[in-house]
This record gives C-alpha cells, sequence and structure tokens, in this order.
C-alpha cells in the first residue's frame, strides 16, 4: 500500500481546526481505520441545480465482479476493511504492468495472507535462525482487479472474486492481533512524540492513549513493542545535524546545476531555520503555468515537527505540475510570509493570478501581507474533508443531506441567491449558533462560487483537487525520515508526477476525438485546444444550443435556458474590437468560452471565433511534453499508441484481422529501416529531477518495497495483449 508505514512513514496531515478551540481537531485520512472519500464536485449549470457524487465505500456489502473503484489503493482499502471483519488478513500477490507501461500497474491480485506455500529460509550455515512455522496453508481466497480506461478515465474493477478458505477465520479478538493491523496512524505517532518529549514513559504513553481513546488495556492498534520501535527510530535521527545535510545536498545540486535554485535562512544557533528550492523545469513550467497555483500546506515532516508546503499547478492537458517546495520550522505567520516571499523569487517575481490553500488563518494573512494583487481561494476539497469532523456526530442522518444541500449552494448562479439559501440552510440544519458554520459563513467570499466569478480558476473548483498530486504525498515521500533523504524522495516523486503528465498528454493526443455540432467554430477549437480544454469547450458548445436569445439594445443581448421564463445572463458586444462579455464571467473564470456568448456568436453569423477567446494558456501549442524526444519519449508514445490500437481492434474480429495484417507488413518494413538515429540524442534527460542531479534513491525498509528504485527512463516493458481480455 502507498499509505506511511508506522516504522518508517515521514509524513503526517495537519489536524489543525481553523476555529481554534484547543480541543476540537480535524479528522483526516491519517485516521486509517475510517473509509471514506471526498465529496466529488461536477460542474453545474447556472441554470439548473449542481450534481454531486459521494462514493461511499461500504465494507457490510461483498465484493463482487463488476464492482468498481477510482483508485487500487481504493480496492485494497475496501477488501482490507472486508478482511478485517471477516476474520483475515489480505496481501498484495502478483501484479502486472510497471511505471513504463502505457497503463501503468494495470492489473493486481489481492489474496489472504495465508495464500501460497512457505518458501525454505536461505541462510548460512552457521547462522542463527528462528524455527518460526509459516501460517501460508495456500489458501485460494483473493479479489482481483483490473484497470479499465474509458475516454481517458481510469477506474479499476473486480474481475474476480473467491471468499473460500481452506482454514479457520479469527474473531474480532484475535485478528487485531495480526501484523497488518498492528500500526500506528500519523495521528497516534504525533501524541507518542509529544508525550515522549514531556518525559512519559513507554507504559505511561500507552495508559494515556488508552484513556484517551478510551478503549481497555491491550485494545490499542499497536502493542508495547511497536511503540519502543517506533521511538528508538525516532531517536537516531540526529535534527541538528539533519538540517546542515540538507543544506549541504541543496548546494551541491547548485554548483553542479546553475539552473537548480533554492533559499533557506538560519536560526540563531545557526540551524537551518527554513529552506525552499525548485527545478528548472518547473520554472518553465510556471512562466507558461504560474496564472493558478495550489499551495498545498496539510502535511508536516512529524520527526522533525516541520511544515511542509508544496506548490502545484495544472498545465493545458489537466496534469498537475511541480513548481516548488518548502520546509518551514514552524507555521507561525512569518513563516507563511517567508515561503510566499521565497517562491516569488524563486519564480523570478512573476506573481500567480490566484492561489488556492487550506483554510488556514495564517496563510490568509501571509497572502493579504505578500501578494495583494493574487487572489485567495479556500480550495472546495479541503473544505469539503472537514465537514464530517465538524458536522457527522451533530446531524447524524441528516449529515449525508447536509452534504449534498452545502454542495449546492456553493455553486449557485448570484450572491443574492446564495445569501438567501445559504440562511435558509444553516436554519434548516439547527447549525445558526454553530462556530464552524460561523467560520465558513464569514469567509464566504473566499470559497462560494458565487463570489469567485470572474476569478481565474481553470476549473478546478469544479473538478476537483487532481488524483496524481494525492498520490504525490502518497508514494515515495514516504519511504525515509532523514531529510537529505527527503530532498531526493521529492525529486522521484516529480518524477512520477511528471511521467504521469506525460502519460496522459500522449493518450489525449491519440484519442479519436470528433466534432459532435459540425459548427465550424467547433472544428476550429478542435484543432487549436488540447483535448483536456476541447472537451469543456464542446460541452458548452452543445449546451448553448438550448439557449434563446433576445436583444434588449443594441449589441446587448439576452440569453436563456429555453425552458425557463425569467432570468438568463446579459451578453454584450463591443464592436469593432469583437470584444463580447457574459454577465456569468466563465470566460474569465476557465478561460473557455461559455454556452450564452456562443450562442450569441452563432447569431451574429461567427463561424470562425477571434484567437483572443480561444488562450494560449489551452493550446496544444503550449505543451510541457515531451520534454525530449529521445528512446524514452519513443519508446513511451508508441506503447501509447499501442495500447489504445488493442483497445480498438479487439472489439471484433475484423478489426483485428485488418490491424494483424498491418502492423506485419509494418514490422517487416520498420526491420528493414536503419538501426542507428543521427539526427537525435538518446542521451536526453527523462525527468525534471534527472536533469537536475543523478543519484541512487535510498534503500527502504518497508515490507514488500524493493531496495532499489530503478530509473524508469530504463525500464523495458512488452506490449502484454492480456490488456485486451474481459
Amino acid at each position: 500500500m502507498t499509505k506511511s508505514s508506522s516504522r518508517n512513514g515521514c509524513l503526517t496531515q495537519r489536524r489543525q481546526c481553523p476555529c481554534g478551540v484547543e480541543p476540537c481537531f480535524v479528522r483526516v485520512e491519517a485516521d486509517e481505520d475510517d473509509l471514506s472519500s471526498d465529496p466529488l464536485v461536477e460542474a453545474s449549470t447556472p441554470e439548473g441545480p449542481s450534481q454531486f457524487s459521494s462514493e461511499i465505500m461500504s465494507v457490510d456489502s461483498q465484493p463482487h465482479v463488476g464492482r468498481s473503484f477510482r483508485t487500487d489503493d481504493e480496492a485494497q482499502d475496501y477488501y482490507k476493511n472486508f478482511a478485517r471483519k471477516n476474520g483475515f488478513a489480505i496481501r498484495r500477490e502478483r501484479s502486472k504492468g510497471n511505471p513504463a507501461h502505457p497503463l501503468g500497474v494495470y492489473k493486481r491480485e489481492l489474496v489472504c495472507h495465508r495464500a501460497g506455500q512457505s518458501l525454505p529460509r536461505k541462510t548460512a550455515e552457521l547462522k542463527r535462525q528462528r524455527n518460526k512455522k509459516s501460517s501460508r496453508c495456500k489458501c485460494e481466497a483473493q479479489m482481483i482487479i483490473k484497470k479499465n480506461v474509458s475516454k481517458g478515465i481510469s477506474r479499476w474493477v473486480v474481475i474476480h472474486f473467491s471468499n473460500v478458505h481452506n482454514h479457520e477465520l479469527l474473531d474480532s479478538e484475535e485478528v487485531r492481533h495480526l501484523p497488518a493491523y498492528r500500526n500506528i496512524s500519523s495521528v497516534d505517532r504525533e501524541n507518542i512524540l509529544s508525550l515522549a518529549k514531556r518525559g512519559f514513559t513507554v507504559n505511561h504513553i500507552m495508559r494515556a492513549l488508552e484513556t484517551e481513546k478510551r478503549v481497555k488495556p491491550g485494545q490499542l492498534t499497536f502493542t508495547e513493542r511497536d511503540l519502543r520501535n517506533f521511538l528508538q527510530a525516532s531517536k537516531n535521527i540526529n535534527k541538528e545535524n539533519e538540517g546542515a545535510e540538507l543544506l549541504k545536498a541543496c548546494k551541491a545540486l547548485k554548483d553542479k546545476h546553475l539552473d537548480f535554485r533554492f533559499e533557506f535562512t538560519l536560526d540563531e544557533s545557526d540551524r537551518v531555520e527554513h529552506i525552499a528550492w525548485s527545478y528548472p523545469d518547473s520554472i518553465q513550467a510556471y512562466r507558461l503555468f504560474g496564472d493558478i497555483v495550489l499551495f498545498d500546506t496539510s502535511y508536516n515532516l512529524y520527526a522533525y515537527d516541520r511544515l511542509l508546503g508544496v506548490w502545484f499547478g495544472l498545465d493545458n492537458y489537466g496534469n498537475a505540475i511541480f513548481f516548488g517546495c518548502v520546509l518551514l520550522q514552524d507555521a507561525k505567520p512569518h513563516s507563511h510570509r517567508w515561503a510566499l516571499q521565497s517562491f516569488v523569487r524563486l519564480m523570478d517575481g512573476k506573481f500567480p493570478q490566484t492561489v488556492l490553500t487550506d483554510l488556514d488563518m495564517g496563510i490568509k494573512d501571509a497572502m493579504m501581507s505578500e501578494l495583494p494583487s493574487a487572489k485567495h481561494v479556500f480550495a472546495i476539497w479541503h473544505l469539503t474533508s472537514k465537514l464530517s469532523s465538524w458536522f457527522s456526530a451533530l446531524l447524524g442522518s441528516q449529515f449525508e443531506k447536509f452534504v449534498s444541500e452545502f454542495l449546492r449552494v456553493c455553486n449557485l448562479d448570484s450572491i443574492v441567491e446564495f445569501e438567501l439559501q445559504w440562511n435558509q440552510m444553516v436554519l434548516d440544519f439547527g447549525l445558526d449558533s454553530d462556530r464552524h458554520i460561523a467560520i465558513l459563513s464569514f469567509h464566504r467570499e473566499y470559497w462560494a462560487l458565487p463570489y469567485l466569478r470572474g476569478c481565474f480558476l481553470g476549473g478546478l473548483m469544479r473538478s476537483g483537487l487532481p488524483s496524481s498530486i494525492k498520490s504525490f504525498f502518497k508514494g515515495p515521500l514516504n519511504s525515509q525520515t532523514r531529510l537529505k533523504d527527503f530532498f531526493e524522495q521529492v525529486g522521484i516523486a516529480i518524477d512520477f508526477l511528471n511521467q504521469a503528465g506525460e502519460e496522459t498528454t500522449l493518450r489525449q493526443n491519440y484519442q479519436n476525438i470528433k466534432s459532435k455540432t459540425c459548427m465550424p467554430i467547433e472544428e476550429q477549437a478542435l484543432h487549436i485546444l488540447t483535448p483536456y480544454a476541447f472537451d469543456m469547450f464542446q460541452r458548452e458548445v452543445i449546451e448553448s444550443m438550448q439557449y434563446a436569445v433576445y436583444e434588449t439594445a443594441r449589441e446587448n443581448y439576452l440569453v436563456r435556458h429555453r425552458l425557463m421564463v425569467d432570468g438568463g445572463h446579459i451578453v454584450r458586444c463591443i464592436q469593432p474590437e469583437d470584444e463580447i462579455q457574459c454577465s456569468c464571467q466563465e470566460f474569465e473564470s476557465s478561460g473557455i468560452l461559455c454556452r450564452h456568448t456562443l450562442r450569441v456568436f452563432s447569431l451574429k453569423n461567427y463561424f470562425m471565433l477571434p484567437n483572443r477567446y480561444l488562450l494560449i494558456r489551452w493550446r496544444r501549442e503550449s505543451s510541457l511534453f515531451p520534454r525530449s524526444s529521445g528512446y524514452k519519449f519513443r519508446s513511451q508514445a508508441l506503447r501509447s499508441l499501442a495500447s489504445i490500437i488493442i483497445q480498438e481492434s479487439s472489439v471484433t474480429k475484423d478489426r483485428f484481422d485488418y490491424v494483424q495484417w498491418h502492423m506485419s507488413k509494418l514490422l517487416t518494413h520498420v526491420r528493414d529501416m536503419p538501426t542507428v538515429d543521427e539526427t537525435s540524442s538518446d542521451m536526453e534527460p527523462s525527468s525534471v529531477y534527472d536533469a537536475a542531479a543523478n543519484f541512487v534513491p535510498p534503500r527502504t525498509t518497508a515490507r514488500g518495497t524493493p531496495k532499489k528504485l530503478k530509473d524508469v527512463a530504463q525500464a523495458e516493458v512488452e506490449v502484454n495483449f492480456d490488456m485486451a481480455e474481459s
């Protein structure tokens, strides 16, 4: 799994509640025993209610063939909780694919922990070996999942499930002692370190945690031995030297690659206080896509009591891109101010238009001080992640209804409409005296869409946090606790992030995208915009056909949905500049023309859109990928194309016969071509981090994790026709 382990995880999510009340904290995904998924906020129309979906994984129902999940981690979490309720544990047995494959890892077998047979231990004759009996007994209980990609969206689907065990299942008291369920959550790790600093012994820490969680002795998810091992591992860290080692690594990288940038400050004892860094490719990406920035400060390096901040952006293919990283000594206002100052300096003094953050008063004050010209927005996914902590116990069975109503109201069209329905919602659920509702209401201009219209958001407030950003924190960053190693692991995480972006770009460009209306302006946009941007544009073109237009004054038009009898939006045309403005301000918010302006353009017989309304930001020509034309790119591009050909040609026998005949001819022709490429070099950097440094990733100790991560650029994978099965 990708979640941090209790032995060597280095990240823990921050739990401070913005209400400021000391006992109040926010439950986050680090509370591993809870399974939930964030509500998905989908695009809403001004003329109709928003559509919402929330996938709640219930472990009360038995897994079945056809059940789907957004990620393989989500599927594994579901099966893990099902197993725990039924008296066994699970593990990953076999997987197909790897990071260099067009689909990545596309198939996994999750099996009972007693599956397989015991293997003889290979030890030296003189080495003393503990005679421990293996628990494996060839149990055949398993769940097999496979990635299914349709229209660029991937889902993991259960293709086989068996719950037949050849051994006795454990009761709830016995099953919790299995190693798979003995873990120290990041919340408990914080508490343990805090108590240890105050002089508590191991025994006293165990009693304190049992009292806090209101459980009987021995009922925690870890044993006293687990706690001792954790404390011993944390004592092996020399915090005074770690900062110096990190600074040394940054300076060495700067000496080797002048374009690498970093800034730092020292405290009164000449120890590293704050440090921020960025890579050349990130700075170049910021020049193109620095209009909107996500500043994620939701994680701590718990072993060092340091706040981690990462700056992300969104490119024209909808990929998350890395801009920079910062480690702060604390979360005080001056620390946040330094983080923003250093980021602007790293990015050559260019200020972003919009910055999305968590609901954090410290960041809010720092933004007002250091980036007064930028629009500060509280990201909706951060707010929705807090709703459960704030209101689930208070509202009980009404909580799910409240979440749906909350999301509907925050997507309303006008401020007046929002104010009326927000106040009514608060009264309906009896929350008029709740302090968290008061915080949300006071800061509504930072998160409610009616107040944010005209502010460039790139569609993020509707589409939600890209999954690649979530995986950024759950991947290699969990493998070590040393600051120097953490610096290297950030580079690995960026490599995976960029690899996912390049793969998405290639797959989108190979999609068979077609015009649906035959309108000339749609054909024009099809050849200029990226598939990601064109999908947003095409939806607006199709919806525009449902609208009527009434001229209210010269070059002023009222555009109203055909089923509405009042309301609508005002579209104003300004001549002779061919400028057009709509009261919905969708173009200013997303950079994509709205359905209202497109309807007016059609009425005025525009067969081609002015160039200003096809933003450079969303054009194919602005793509960051590929960064090279070397062997890695050529291999990746062909694999992506081959996987699509396999999916398309396996549908019918005629398609298969046609493709097989042509590919056989193509293979013969290619083999007759020269094997030496004299026009390009294969020695090009394969990633942001590879362009900046060469290093051997540190070893990991987590069970099931390879001791050495191989360079993705050197991975060789044959295209597996098994992708076409099922």
